[in-house]
């Protein structure tokens, strides 16, 4: 596991105070860089940087950070749909097998449930690993649209034959959700993107500094209000991130009551 999982790992208040902690000591380094620049290279002809430099940093500064996090919240709300679809699927097969004959409909019933099984225990975890996936409930998936196809080809118009056809669609259902999500536990905010917002948020707050170096209150104040916006920022960032992983994560429980639903 790598530093950025094991943070994911922590309890969403952890995560919130190692946020605010960081915006902190990115504050501290960039009010010493500017005291290191003041110091070593002085400013002879008494010149300051004005306000709207610092307007026209956070402008693109703002613009960044919401790309990240649209794009993360996006995939979080992607998963969520996604999972819900599965199990609406998972529940419609269930319920066609309730009409078929019971040499048919057990054998599609326990392969549906067992598909079910396999994903909240062995793949819901394995999504949480850089979106791995189970082999063994793509081998459940498979053999229920093998048995689809087989109820298909029997007389036409019969209850069969109409079953089969409706277990097909809604098993190109399971597969089209089942897709998503597992496409969707692969994406998180890869490293030029943090990158990309941490250099922005250190030049914003070394032009604050800047602005404040002389007057210690406004310094203390304005790098205090700086480090709790955007350490909330990044955290509400890094608690979607990956989103099936970590504590704020994307629940089976969709999929868990589509299996515990009863159809007599």
């Amino acid at each position: 596991m790598n530093p950025y999982d094991y943070l994911l790992e922590l309890p969403d208040y952890i995560l919130f105070v190692i946020c605010i902690l960081a915006m902190g000591l990115l504050t501290v380094v960039a009010t010493l860089v500017m005291k290191f620049v003041g110091r070593f290279f002085p400013n002879k002809k008494g010149t300051t940087l004005i306000n709207t430099m610092l307007s026209g940093i956070l402008l693109p500064t703002g613009m960044v950070l919401a790309f990240v996090a649209n794009d993360v919240w996006q995939a979080d709300e992607k998963g969520r749909v996604a999972v819900e679809q599965e199990a609406t699927a998972i529940a419609d097969s269930l319920r066609v097998a309730k009409y078929l004959s019971a040499t048919d409909g057990q054998p599609v019933t326990a392969l549906i449930r067992n598909y079910g099984r396999a994903v909240i225990h062995t793949e819901w975890p394995m999504m949480g690993r850089h979106g791995g996936a189970s082999q063994e409930a793509e081998d459940y998936l498979e053999n229920l649209a093998l048995k689809a196809v087989e109820l298909q080809t029997g007389v036409p118009n019969s209850v069969r034959s109409i079953g089969g056809k409706e277990l097909r669609r809604y098993i190109l259902r399971i597969e089209a959700a089942r897709g998503t999500r597992l496409a969707i536990a692969q994406s998180s905010v890869r490293m030029p993107k943090w990158v990309a917002v941490f250099v922005m948020l250190f030049v914003s707050a070394c032009v604050m500094a800047e602005l404040h170096l002389g007057f210690r209150r406004s310094l203390a104040i304005s790098m205090t209000l700086f480090s709790l916006g955007f350490g909330v920022t990044i955290f509400l960032i890094a608690a979607y991130d990956e989103p099936f992983t970590g504590v704020t994560t994307i629940s089976s429980a969709p999929i868990e009551r589509a299996l515990a639903r009863t159809y007599h």
